[in-house]
């Protein structure tokens, strides 16, 4: 069989019959170099100069989908101008699949398309976040809740119409005929889920306004933790939403039993999950405690245990955030303060002190106050009232146990103070002349 053949040597006509088409090719191939460059030039410059609907990422993919959009047309026309000139090319390939062509080129645009909105309404909802600190908040909140509700809309309509066109590929099927059958043995259940995640949605908006109002109400919760609180009864009601909606959508397609198990294995794996997590949930539990209790306030100087003396620092669910004596900070677990003593040097006022020591029952008690007296007035750190005390604690042989009671000015300076103490006592009674001073903490 004789083949055709794309350009005949010394036809004359030649340029006549296919001159133009290849042409409007080198045109619009020089058109679209052009366009290339002036794109990735220009673009550079439009990231900087952000405005209520651009950002970098959107100008990104902006100039992204342009080129891929040029690339397609460069392409389609490639194929035309090839099926001009070439007999055979264009009775086996162009005219057999060129609506297939046009049908994957329609898919393509609308998801360049699609995608490009959600990024511009993904912009605006991201500004309108930006917004909720100050006073348009409620104002910040409606547009961020409209530009998410939008981008979601553009998806599924998106997907409708690739559903729609995929769907026209199979030969023999007639999609309007058979949504409008689907919809008419379906229609209470379509309502029935439209209207339950509606409703969800607008319930999550609303314990978002409560829990938004109740964070600046409340005390003894911090911002995270209501936060916290919101994202998780958010994310309880998706859930549920999704759920319902994936066991209507078995249920429409007849098979209700593979609904209920997918969504009985669903809850499965998050109880499962939950359970792994057993000691995050007693640390929440722990720290709930502590904040309906509030044993301490952020500030406040602390003792946690037998020997954490520290700062708090922040107060949240899983851990509390306290800086030490030494000035470092720590994570306490939740379960662990909870379990343990705590002690608050600021809500007692005055924090009391005790060093112990032995001296030989051969000195006079008024001269052990005496010494000590003047020890304890060298030390900065403590307070002048409640004045220092000193108790005779019991007889160890022929020595006698003494107790020194004094009061810190800084709890966290605890353990200095107690050393430096310590120091000055030993150092009285060597300037006194007696030595052989024993003494524990």
């Amino acid at each position: 069989m004789e083949q055709s053949l794309p350009v005949a040597a010394d036809s004359s006509t030649w340029l006549a019959d296919y001159g133009w088409a290849i042409l409007l090719f080198l045109i619009l191939l020089v058109i679209s170099l052009y366009l290339w460059s002036y794109l990735s030039k220009n673009l550079e410059q439009l990231k900087v100069k952000e405005s209520d609907y651009t950002d970098d990422e959107v100008i990104t993919y902006l100039g992204r989908m342009m080129k891929v959009v040029l690339i397609i047309i460069l392409v389609f026309v490639a194929l035309f101008v090839t099926a001009q000139v070439w007999q055979e090319f264009r009775t086996e390939v162009w005219d057999k699949y060129l609506g297939y062509l046009l049908d994957i080129v329609f898919i393509s645009i609308v998801l360049l398309v699609a995608m490009l909105i959600v990024r511009v309404l993904r912009r605006v909802s991201r500004r309108a976040r930006m917004t909720k600190k100050d006073v348009h908040a409620l104002h910040g909140s409606a547009i961020e809740f409209t530009s998410l509700l939008l981008s979601y809309v553009v998806y599924v309509t998106a997907a409708g119409l690739i559903l729609l066109v995929l769907i026209s590929f199979v030969p023999n099927l007639e999609p309007l005929k058979e949504l409008r059958s689907f919809l008419d043995s379906n229609v209470t259940k379509i309502g029935s889920t439209i209207i339950l995640v509606i409703a969800i949605f607008a319930v999550v908006k609303l314990v978002g306004a409560i829990f938004e109002d109740y964070k600046f109400r409340t005390k003894k919760f911090n911002p995270q933790v209501i936060d916290l609180f919101n994202d998780l009864v958010r994310y309880v009601l998706y859930i549920i939403a999704f759920l319902t909606a994936v066991f209507m959508l078995f249920s429409m397609a007849g098979l209700e039993s593979v609904g209920f198990l997918l969504v009985i294995v669903t809850l499965l794996f998050v109880s499962l999950g939950i359970a792994m997590s057993y000691t995050t949930i007693r640390n929440i539990v722990s720290g709930l405690a502590l904040m309906n209790s509030d044993p301490f306030d952020v500030g406040d100087r602390v003792k946690l245990g037998k020997d954490l003396v520290c700062e708090v620092v922040e107060k949240n669910l899983v851990f509390t955030r306290v800086r030490t004596e030494d000035g470092e900070t720590v994570e306490v677990p939740n379960s662990q303060i909870i379990s343990g003593t705590i002690l608050n040097f600021s809500r007692s006022g005055s924090h009391g002190l005790s060093v112990r020591l032995e001296l030989p029952s051969s000195i006079s008690h008024s001269i052990v106050e005496d010494i000590i007296a003047k020890a304890v007035t060298r030390e900065e750190g403590l307070m002048k009232e409640p004045k220092p005390e000193v108790f005779a604690r019991e007889f160890r042989g022929d020595k006698i146990s003494y107790e020194v009671i004094v009061y810190v000015k800084d709890s966290m300076r605890t353990k200095r103070v107690r050393s430096d103490l310590i120091i000055n006592i030993q150092d009285a009674f060597e300037a006194a002349g007696l030595k052989g001073l024993g003494g524990e903490k």
